[in-house]
């Protein structure tokens, strides 16, 4: 017998209608994006446009299996995009024949065994904007009767969910405590059975535990001016490559050029004030982290789960350091369309980027999972 498949969405889905060629951030530029095989065969068997809508995609070899995608360097414009920022396929052919990548974006489904769930990314700046407009907690509702959490990866989920939503500790703690139990579940083999898993979700569902922790971590001695000079060297390092994209170029280009003259020492007396201020950020930056770690933390396999959350804290990192920056430059008082922008870049770079930012941490860390010592000293200063 089939069992019933519950379709869940996520707070604000419904909410979300595409601006088009009115959004200054086109999602049409500054990744790669993706020709499903279907819509690869569509395009071939078109007698009449053939040659063009080919003549717009590459072949690249990915584990192994040709893929395919849109012909076009990551920073680039898509080459089907018009000068009014208007997809040259959908005047000619409509909707029916964009790739799924294209007809979906920012909408992500995620499919379960006896669910499909329903969420929005954040690398467009209208999500962002729904996000910032819901005054409760970020959840994923059912559009039905909804069954009680099955799933071993999806009851972790839930656990690191919790943890962040938690406000009696900071953000940076929370992200921290997440990525501790993660690690812990990774690293330790005994966590291999459901009810000793199900006892260390219980323990860091605890908040006395977390409190524990979180002293650990603000035991550490940092020095603030040395971890300013590493968050600002990632930072330059990530955004190097994107920017020559158009529509992050005048952001990117003056952050870059001076977080590069910087006297970092001299700054670093700015940073106290500055975490004050952006603590007026928590809310937006909260649902933006529990967005993604519903789209992103899924995996059944630990190592994944655990790269997935560590990405998004790097994003929430380089958004609060790029924001850093802004303030540093203009001297005055944050502004809440400079974190949203910050929010959306950061999102794309890395989010839309995986393979290339582990690929970076490797060749970096020899490691593509950061040490917990390490994203304290990153994270705490």
């Amino acid at each position: 017998m089939n069992k019933e498949i519950n379709m869940l969405k996520i707070s604000g889905y419904n909410d979300f209608k595409c601006t088009a060629n009115k959004c200054k951030f086109t999602c049409c530029e500054g990744w790669d994006i993706n020709i499903d095989k279907d819509t690869y065969e569509k395009w071939e068997k078109n007698e009449k446009d053939s040659n063009y809508l080919l003549n717009g995609v590459k072949t690249k070899e990915c584990n192994g299996k040709e893929e395919y995608f849109i012909n076009k360097e990551t920073f680039e414009k898509c080459p089907f995009l018009d000068c009014e920022g208007l997809c040259n396929i959908v005047k000619s052919h409509g909707e029916v024949y964009l790739s799924k990548t294209c007809h979906s974006f920012p909408r992500i489904k995620n499919d379960f065994e006896i669910k499909s769930e329903f969420s929005l990314s954040c690398a467009c700046p209208e999500v962002i904007e729904i996000l910032d407009k819901i005054e409760e907690k970020i959840l994923m509702e059912p559009e039905g009767r909804s069954n009680k959490e099955e799933l071993l990866e999806l009851k972790i989920r839930e656990t690191l969910i919790d943890i962040v939503s938690e406000e009696e500790f900071s953000l940076d703690e929370r992200l921290l405590i997440g990525f501790d139990m993660l690690l812990n579940i990774l690293e330790d083999e005994s966590y291999t059975s459901e009810e000793s898993l199900l006892e260390e979700l219980e323990k860091y569902s605890d908040n006395e535990y977390r409190k524990e922790l979180a002293y650990v971590y603000n035991e550490i001695e940092l020095n603030r001016v040395d971890s300013l000079v590493e968050i600002n060297s990632l930072f330059l390092d990530i955004v190097e490559n994107y920017r020559e994209v158009s529509n992050l170029r005048d952001i990117l280009e003056n952050l870059s050029n001076f977080a590069k003259e910087a006297n970092v020492e001299s700054l670093s007396e700015k940073w106290e004030d500055y975490k004050e201020q952006f603590k007026e950020f928590d809310g937006i930056l909260e649902k933006c982290i529990i967005s993604k770690i519903y789209s992103n933390c899924i995996s059944d396999d630990m190592e994944d789960m655990t790269l997935s959350f560590q990405l998004i804290i790097l994003e929430y990192l380089l958004t609060r350091y790029a924001t850093f920056l802004k303030y540093c430059i203009n001297d005055k008082k944050i502004q809440s369309e400079e974190v949203k922008d910050h929010i959306l870049i950061f999102s794309r770079i890395i989010g839309n980027n995986v393979e290339g930012i582990l690929d970076f941490l490797n060749d970096g860390f020899e490691e593509s999972i950061l040490e917990m010592g390490y994203l304290c000293f990153i994270t705490l200063f």
